[in-house]
């Protein structure tokens, strides 16, 4: 989200600045922030301390905020950070030149966090050629105890269908390859929409209009996965099989106090659900060590749900306090060591069943959507499978943006290597 947020201040910009990746260069530089994890405001802040010698150097230079931080914080960023020139939460974000130019004729810093932008009407500077993000909400409706993104994302909205079938049908025009479907819960698009808008309905329309593209989304909440959905990427070609499921917590007794509205027999169920419809299909999910009050027993309880669900991969966090959350207030919080031990536990039985993920597509041939030329071997190409597995191969040809089968020889511990298909 925070990648899109990114594009769509880009072309705000766009009329008035040239982008460019050389810092030093700049004239408005923005630091696009996170807030998830505490970790996220400290990389923030010493970011900060490595901008002090740009502006020094250059004092017409102006310096944003922008992001989940900037919402967070707001005046008190500038307050705090005479870095800091103008702030601007995820909602005003169309905003940004506006302020520029009130900096500019005020010379004091201007902040702007409220939630009134025209969310369906913005330009957009797109990084790829190839891929697209298209937000099709944001905000978000769930209020898990331990997440600030609620109020920093402010309450879910879902964007009119007709918007969305338009950008994209626009985007295929182009000549993009891949549609990514952006929400912080695409299961329950539709809410606010009336009567018989949801998600499905929203994939199967978008699968009547991309051709041979390919369609992806992010991220789906277990509590209301429904069958209706699986039915959908069962049935539709351009659905790439992959699920982001966040488990959080294998323990009924966490996911109760962290809200996360599902049992672990619920999630299990839509996991054998989703592997039975579609047995090729990639899941990767979201884990959470060390929540406030985790026994051993609780977390023996997740490493246990990790072990069976055979991920392909997951996004492993040490609980961090957010401030405003219920789970800040929790008794129990458990010492860093602790919390540490539990995460290289996990973190060592996901890479070896990562590994066996991989290895079991040794022989097989795949279909590839080509990104372009690997990073690691420019010999090489890179490009993904519909499970979203990295897959590096020889050619002497540039089949950028192309599809091509490869047949796979070897695996690696996060990629595929192989041989292109005549």
């Amino acid at each position: 989200m925070n990648k899109s947020d990114s594009e769509w201040l880009a072309g705000t910009l766009a009329e008035e600045y040239d982008y460019t990746e050389d810092k030093t260069e700049a004239d408005f530089l923005v630091v696009n922030t996170c807030a998830v994890r505490d970790k996220a405001e400290q990389k923030f802040f010493s970011l900060l301390g490595r901008l002090r010698p740009l502006k020094a150097a250059n004092k017409n230079l102006v310096i944003g905020v922008a992001g989940c931080m900037a919402q967070e914080h707001g005046e008190a960023i500038v307050q705090s950070e005479p870095l800091v020139d103008i702030v601007f939460g995820t909602r005003a974000v169309d905003k940004a030149h506006i302020l520029l130019r009130k900096f500019e004729e005020t010379g004091r810093p201007q902040v702007d966090t409220a939630y009134g932008s025209d969310y369906d009407d913005f330009p957009v500077k797109r990084e790829s050629a190839l891929s697209a993000w298209v937000p099709i909400m944001r905000g978000c409706g769930n209020h898990c105890s331990y997440c600030i993104v609620p109020s920093t994302r402010g309450p879910e909205q879902s964007r009119p269908m007709e918007n969305l079938l338009n950008e994209v049908s626009g985007l295929i025009a182009q000549g993009y390859r891949e549609i990514t479907l952006l929400g912080q819960n695409v299961n329950s698009y539709g809410v606010g929409l009336g009567d018989g808008v949801d998600f499905p309905g929203l994939l199967r329309q978008m699968d009547s209009i991309v051709g041979d593209a390919r369609i992806r989304f992010v991220t789906s909440h277990p509590k209301d996965l429904s069958d209706s959905l699986i039915g959908a990427m069962t049935e539709l070609e351009r659905v790439c099989p992959a699920m982001h499921l966040p488990i959080q917590s294998g323990s009924d007794k966490i996911l109760k106090l962290m809200r996360r509205g599902y049992t672990a027999g619920r999630y299990f169920d839509r996991v054998e659900r989703l592997r039975e419809r579609i047995p090729d299909i990639s899941i990767t999910s979201d884990v959470i060590v060390g929540f406030p009050g985790e026994t051993d027993e609780d977390f023996e309880a997740t490493f246990r749900a990790v072990q069976t669900a055979r991920y392909d991969n997951i996004f492993l966090f040490k609980y961090s306090p957010r401030p405003n959350t219920p789970a800040a207030d929790l008794p129990g919080h458990i010492p860093g060591k602790l919390a540490q031990e539990r995460f290289d536990r996990v973190m060592i039985l996901q890479k070896e069943v990562t590994a066996k993920r991989l290895a079991d597509w040794i022989g097989r041939d795949v279909e590839v959507l080509v990104d372009g030329i690997s990073k690691r071997d420019t010999q090489r190409l890179c490009g993904r499978t519909p499970q979203n597995i990295v897959v590096n191969f020889g050619s002497r040809e540039d089949f950028t943006g192309r599809t091509v089968r490869v047949k796979i020889m070897r695996s690696g511990q996060f990629s595929l290597h192989g041989d292109i298909l005549p």
